[in-house]
């Protein structure tokens, strides 16, 4: 769902007076082996990159993250796909709930337009 900067205003007006928690959800990405190399060269010698042979698979980290309060992740080797990413959520889900049987706030989970988040398993 497609929100307008007022509604975007309006959570977090709520969050902030204590009516319900938001939490900002992204997946970030991490080589093993860094793609760039810095050294030194004395004047007049080529600089040479070596590149090692092969390069390791990506960490990725999703995390949910409520500013200033908390934030939690979970960590794959590769990338984050809908079973992956549906996976991660039903946990959420599951301590979203049980935070409102604590407090009766409700938890709304913001996410971006990744391809993962779009697909018709997640939207469902």
């Amino acid at each position: 769902m497609r929100y307008k900067r007022a509604d975007w205003e309006m959570l977090k007006q709520w969050a902030v007076e204590g009516l319900m928690r938001v939490l900002y959800l992204d997946e970030s990405g991490f080589e093993k082996t860094s793609p760039l190399t810095y050294s030194d060269v004395k004047r007049g010698q080529q600089h040479r990159m070596v590149n090692p042979q092969r390069r390791g698979r990506r960490m990725s980290v999703l995390g949910f993250g409520q500013p200033g309060w908390q934030f939690d992740y979970g960590m794959v080797v590769g990338g984050f796909n809908s079973d992956r990413d549906l996976t991660l959520m039903h946990w959420h889900a599951e301590r979203a709930k049980a935070h409102w049987q604590v407090t009766g706030q409700i938890t709304v989970m913001i996410q971006d337009g990744a391809s993962f988040h779009r697909s018709t398993a997640v939207q469902a």
